[in-house]
């Protein structure tokens, strides 16, 4: 705020003194200028004082030349006026002078702009700093009336919610008086069951002690039957014993697979030359579907090493007591007659032959194990109409197994993960399970049929190579 000039109640008595005197001076010249010639030089440089002083003063603004004509006194007043006020509105001290003023108003902007940074800059005017805060003021009023305004939603409803609470409270109040009504009477039934549980247990207790001196007479009478079953069963045993080593000296020492042979499943009943189309003596009946297969032999085929049969059929069409079947695959030079027979070891008339497949199959011969082989073969036993189970036991008929299961090479013991060891330790553990179950099967001659073996005995397709794993 820009300030005024103004000069000091001494200054302008001074200044008016210099005004008479020079007055005086003048007029006294004028009578006096002989009697007054010898003082000219110290009036001189009174007067050229008074001017040095007037210019150090300056020239007050017009408004106050005027002012202080309207109230009727000098310009020092009317400015010194306007100052004092000015302090009074400013800091409420009306002796307070500029330099104050201004201090206590830096100090006050300086405060503001640190408690208020970006409404209220350091070395703002004052003005705008009131109006800043005014507007400021006026938003948090509107803010605070606001809240004021949610305080009372607010307040009305946590009234609400007591009354309600009230209301659930002598609800739950007249539940909890009768649940406890409730509980006392079933406190009751409880102490009347536990005495009718007590005369009860007492009629136990003497049946009990009653049946006690049974018990022991039947307990010793136990113990006589099984000594004397005990002696039984060994004699039993020992017959059994007896028996098993006169079936195994019944029993080939090993398996032939062209013993399987021996047993035809049915006959070809039609064979037309040059045709695809045969029919053989099985059929609906029979329980033949349209999807078997079967190997064709010749009834008087000489022993050998080859279960390859001549051809091989697939049931197309099947009637109550024939099937029409196609012919899948021929052998040169060898053609299909009547009379031949039709082998399938997965399908017997009469029953479900069962099977234990094991191992890794690669059915498509391809050089890669097929990771569903198993659930194939499986399939195809089913659907030719035997039936497999997990374990081999007496009523097995067959086992069919692929190559060991494959031991990861983990490589040196230091350099190789826990879970590739555990891997390597899983998979020898199943090649273990798979030649243990092999060796069962061969001690009880139960048949243990190749992969190649199987497909052939099935009239499935395969080939006669297949690579060994050791």
């Amino acid at each position: 705020m820009a300030g005024r000039p103004f000069a000091s109640r001494g200054g302008q008595v001074g200044l008016l003194y210099g005004l008479v005197a020079f007055a005086v001076v003048s007029v006294a010249s004028l009578g006096l200028f002989i009697f007054q010639l010898t003082k000219n030089k110290k009036y001189a440089s009174d007067y050229q004082a008074a001017q040095r002083k007037l210019e150090d003063y300056g020239n007050p603004p017009p408004y106050y030349s005027n002012e202080a004509t309207a109230r009727k006194t000098k310009v020092f007043a009317a400015m010194s006026d306007d100052l004092h006020r000015l302090t009074k509105r400013v800091t409420g001290v009306e002796e307070d002078v500029g330099a104050a003023v201004l201090a206590q108003a830096d100090q006050a902007a300086d405060g503001l702009a640190a408690r208020l940074p970006g409404v209220i800059n350091k070395g703002d005017a004052l003005l705008p700093a009131l109006t800043n805060l005014g507007e400021l003021f006026a938003q948090e009023k509107a803010t605070r009336e606001a809240l004021g305004r949610q305080v009372q939603d607010l307040q009305r409803d946590k009234a609400a919610l007591t009354e309600q609470l009230k209301s659930v409270q002598e609800q739950f109040g007249a539940q909890v008086a009768g649940l406890g009504g409730q509980l006392r009477q079933a406190q009751e039934e409880k102490l009347t069951a536990l005495q009718q549980k007590d005369a009860q247990f007492r009629e136990v207790q003497s049946a009990l002690d009653a049946s006690e001196g049974q018990l022991q007479t039947l307990k010793r009478e136990g113990n006589t039957l099984v000594r004397d079953k005990d002696i039984e069963i060994g004699q039993l045993k020992t017959v059994v014993d007896d028996l098993q080593k006169k079936i195994q000296a019944l029993k080939p020492g090993g398996f032939n697979p062209n013993a399987i042979l021996t047993k035809a499943d049915g006959r070809i009943l039609r064979a037309i030359p040059g045709s695809d189309v045969v029919y053989v003596n099985l059929g609906a009946a029979d329980k033949i579907r349209p999807g078997m297969g079967f190997e064709v032999y010749s009834p008087n085929r000489e022993a050998s090493s080859d279960l390859r049969g001549k051809a091989s059929l697939e049931v197309v069409t099947v009637m109550e007591d024939t099937a029409e079947c196609r012919v899948t695959r021929r052998t040169p030079l060898q053609p299909i007659l009547e009379a031949d027979i039709v082998v399938n070891i997965a399908y017997e008339r009469n029953r479900a032959p069962k099977f234990v497949v094991r191992g890794d199959f690669d059915l498509n011969y391809d050089g890669v194990i097929d990771y569903d082989g198993v659930e194939e073969v499986t399939a195809l036993i089913r659907q030719w109409g035997g039936q497999v189970v997990d374990d081999v036991d007496e009523s097995v008929d067959y086992v069919v197994i692929g190559l060991p299961p494959a031991v990861p090479s983990a490589g040196a013991e230091a350099k190789a993960s826990e879970v590739v060891r555990d891997q390597a330790q899983q998979k020898e553990l199943e090649r273990s399970r798979f030649r243990a179950l092999v060796e069962r099967a061969q001690k009880m001659f139960i048949p243990v049929i190749t992969q190649n073996q199987f497909l052939y005995l099935t009239g499935y397709a395969g080939d006669a190579t297949v690579t060994q794993r050791q």
